[in-house]
């Protein structure tokens, strides 16, 4: 179930990914929309740390061996991913070639949207899903607002097998991330405008 969400995610997101502004999406409303999968590199991503997993084991498995299979198998060379892999391939390890030279990237979306893989392995087990999510996010992100939302996002998955309350798996995720960082106040204040009853919009 996972897998096929992610599939249809990120072939319904892909005709807005990149683009700026509020958008208010209706295709994603009709009933028989049909087609394939399209190619998804966050998706992908998981599929390599699949193979890093098999190859490297559950328990041996750091984020120098998913550097590794990233320089052997991903082939996109955009933003933090282009960055991340230069200064992999310069010796620079993680979590150092993340934050090299990656002022902009570190902070952008590109970690958190290849969690699921992560929560998918450590159903219900959140410190553990974290654990793979950073070693994950810190090659193209470092220590950046974008390995905080990783974490963030894989806690609540991997809790989200055992609980339903959306606000105590927000709570699950917020838990596990500085609560001074951006992402931890971004989602306060999006909570907060929710239970005031300001809409998305002005939000």
């Amino acid at each position: 179930g996972c897998f096929n969400g992610k599939n249809v995610g990120g072939t319904l997101g892909a005709p807005l990914e990149g683009k700026n502004g509020f958008f208010d999406i209706e295709y994603f409303l009709q009933p028989n929309i049909v087609g394939n999968p399209q190619p998804n590199d966050d998706l992908d991503l998981q599929l390599v740390w699949l193979r890093a997993l098999e190859e490297c084991g559950p328990y041996n498995l750091s984020a120098l061996d998913l550097g590794e299979y990233w320089i052997s198998y991903v082939v996109p060379h955009w933003a933090e991913y282009g960055i991340g892999k230069s200064n992999l391939r310069a010796g620079i390890l993680p979590p150092l070639c993340g934050a090299l030279n990656n002022d902009y990237w570190k902070n952008s979306n590109g970690a958190w949207i290849r969690t699921e893989i992560w929560a998918c392995l450590n159903p219900g087990n959140p410190d553990a899903a974290i654990k793979y999510a950073f070693k994950d996010a810190c090659i193209d992100h470092g220590m950046g607002e974008g390995t905080y939302a990783a974490v963030f996002v894989a806690a609540l998955e991997s809790a989200a097998f055992v609980e339903s309350d959306i606000r105590k798996l927000i709570d699950i995720g917020l838990a596990k991330i500085p609560a001074d960082c951006r992402m931890a106040k971004a989602i306060k204040l999006l909570l907060d405008n929710y239970d005031k009853g300001i809409d998305w919009v002005t939000t």
